[in-house]
């Protein structure tokens, strides 16, 4: 990146890790001098909390790729080896969103979330890598939509394959969507959230992490897929 890109970039991140503690400040103002009636507090706080949330998984999202930017690769491959149960590590991902409740503009749903599929590799980074997709999924999507998250291990690879599919805004292969920066050209016109951060760090973390790949694709029916692949997936 030239100096002009990482200045973007800054200012971009910047603004969007603003904007939502500047949203709990004015919350907990709002409730330490009583404007918030009592029946509407508990959905205040719940907001709050989830602005909060938002903006860690920003810091932890710079966190990662200034560690990777700086030449520590390491950082990322030598974490802790433990077991990741991918239908837990999702549903607490989805936590992070559940606020959003019955005004969610796209529905996120967990399909097989019975079988316990796994990987070896750290829970918490997989974590960022569905946050992030999942970010993606209800900021892109279509109104009323559903995101719809499946896994299976394949059998003739032993791959574990998790996919993010739904409805969203249009992108071509020349977006390039995974580059640091990087956002659609439809993205860019339909919002100006977004750092352009998320998909980077899930590529980063996917392949150094968990040497596997991910990958996307734009149907001519408007669905957008993520695919992420990982080897020597098994059962709990």
């Amino acid at each position: 990146m030239d100096n002009s890109e990482t200045l973007f970039l800054i200012q971009n991140l910047t603004h969007q890790a603003i904007n939502p503690m500047n949203g709990v400040i004015g919350t907990l103002d709002n409730l330490v001098d009583g404007t918030v009636p009592e029946h509407k507090r508990e959905q205040r706080l719940k907001k709050a909390r989830s602005q909060l949330e938002y903006t860690v998984s920003l810091i932890r999202n710079l966190s990662y790729f200034a560690e990777y930017a700086s030449g520590n690769k390491e950082f990322i491959s030598s974490s802790k080896i433990s077991t990741t149960v991918i239908p837990q590590a999702i549903i607490e991902s989805a936590q992070f969103f559940q606020d959003q409740g019955v005004n969610a503009p796209v529905k996120i749903e967990l399909l097989n979330r019975h079988v316990q599929n796994c990987i070896k590799g750290d829970p918490n980074l997989f974590k960022q890598v569905v946050i992030n997709l999942i970010d993606n999924g209800v900021k892109y999507g279509k109104l009323g939509s559903v995101l719809e998250i499946k896994n299976w291990i394949q059998k003739r690879s032993n791959d574990l394959i998790i996919t993010f599919s739904g409805q969203s805004e249009p992108f071509s292969d020349s977006d390039n969507i995974f580059d640091i920066g990087s956002r659609a050209k439809s993205a860019r016109d339909r919002t100006s959230s977004g750092s352009g951060l998320g998909l980077h760090i899930c590529k980063l973390i996917v392949e150094n992490a968990f040497n596997g790949s991910i990958k996307a694709s734009h149907t001519s029916s408007g669905e957008t897929i993520f695919e992420i692949r990982i080897p020597n997936g098994f059962k709990k």
